[in-house]
């Protein structure tokens, strides 16, 4: 029955096992009230708006470990700039212009020499967490007020205005993904780049297109972040960067490029922020957390390099059929 439906649709139950899981395990029904359940997207939406960019990078074969930092770094210079004018707006255009030439960077580097994208943005990493360190130190960055507010604020009594955010850019990412010519680029880019080129298409400009749309997301995501956390610091965005790959590898999208969905990325991450809510209600530590993450990856991988597998097994033997099936009747007609 489960080989019949969708990805995204097996992760629908399993989402909706692991939501009746923490209903029966914390007491009193706490889990199943509303203004809790609805708040799991609270802790997550941050992630989910950079998810979803890296969606896109992941489906060409290509990875962006940066995402964390840059983040934190976007949030710091939007705080930083807002306490020296007092303007919110100004402040708000430096994290996302910050975000944006963050992804530039890595955009131009990976698309414009041969440096593999892992090591490329694992050095952009590394500046991004020093600028974080040399801006903040070990202080703690916050926002205005009115930030704060509109991320925090909740409708009809406990719809978040964060999970409405998330909502919103995922139907267009969905539709980027689903609607656009870009969309059916990165999936051949990811299943063979030599011959997009050959086709016509500029890959270096698509590749250095989403790079830079992951930077732009990042400095937004800072931006949601201040309605959840209130604050940054220089440790904020330490393991953002397995959260967010840890919910497009859940979500169905191979890191060997070619094969992904942004549905799916967006359920994987209402599914970890279930996870993150419900063990947090049963009083794990972030380390517990952490674990189960890691663990969660890594079954990601090794079901995905098994699929992958048995599709290799499945299309040779439908190959080696049809060349018989062929062989049989050209034999028969002669």
């Amino acid at each position: 029955m489960l080989s019949r439906l969708s990805y995204p649709q097996i992760l629908t139950i399993i989402l909706i096992v692991l939501i009746a899981f923490f209903a029966i395990i914390i007491p009193n029904g706490v889990f199943l009230r509303p203004r809790v359940l609805l708040g799991t997207t609270t802790d997550v939406a941050y992630l989910g708006l950079m998810a979803l960019p890296m969606t896109l990078i992941i489906l060409t074969g290509g990875i962006d470990l940066s995402v964390g930092f840059l983040m934190a770094a976007s949030g710091m210079l939007c705080s930083m700039v807002f306490k020296m004018t007092g303007s919110l707006p100004l402040g708000i255009l430096v994290a996302l212009g910050a975000g944006l030439i963050g992804g530039a960077l890595n955009g131009f580097i990976v698309s414009r020499t041969k440096i593999p994208p892992f090591i490329a943005t694992l050095g952009t990493m590394s500046i991004f967490n020093g600028i974080t360190w040399f801006v903040g130190g070990s202080h703690s960055f916050t926002s205005s007020s009115a930030l704060v507010e509109i991320g925090s604020a909740r409708f009809f009594g406990s719809l978040p205005s964060q999970l409405i955010v998330l909502v919103i850019m995922f139907l267009i990412f969905d539709f980027i993904h689903n609607r656009s010519t870009l969309g059916r680029y990165l999936h051949a880019i990811g299943y063979n780049e030599n011959a997009v080129n050959f086709s016509g298409v500029n890959t270096q400009r698509v590749k250095f297109g989403i790079y830079t749309l992951s930077g732009f997301m990042c400095g937004f995501a800072a931006l949601t972040f201040f309605g959840r956390s209130f604050e940054i610091n220089s440790t904020t965005g330490l393991n953002m960067n397995i959260e967010v790959i840890t919910m497009v590898v859940l979500g169905g999208t191979s890191v060997m490029g070619g094969v992904g969905t942004i549905r799916g990325t967006f359920i994987a991450t209402l599914i970890v922020g279930v996870l993150r809510k419900g063990l947090s209600l049963m009083g794990a530590s972030g380390d517990v957390y952490n674990f189960v993450l890691g663990g969660v990856l890594i079954v990601s991988l090794i079901a995905f390099a098994y699929l992958e597998a048995r599709k290799k097994i499945v299309s040779r033997t439908n190959a080696i059929k049809n060349l018989t099936e062929s062989a049989v009747e050209n034999t028969a007609g002669k």
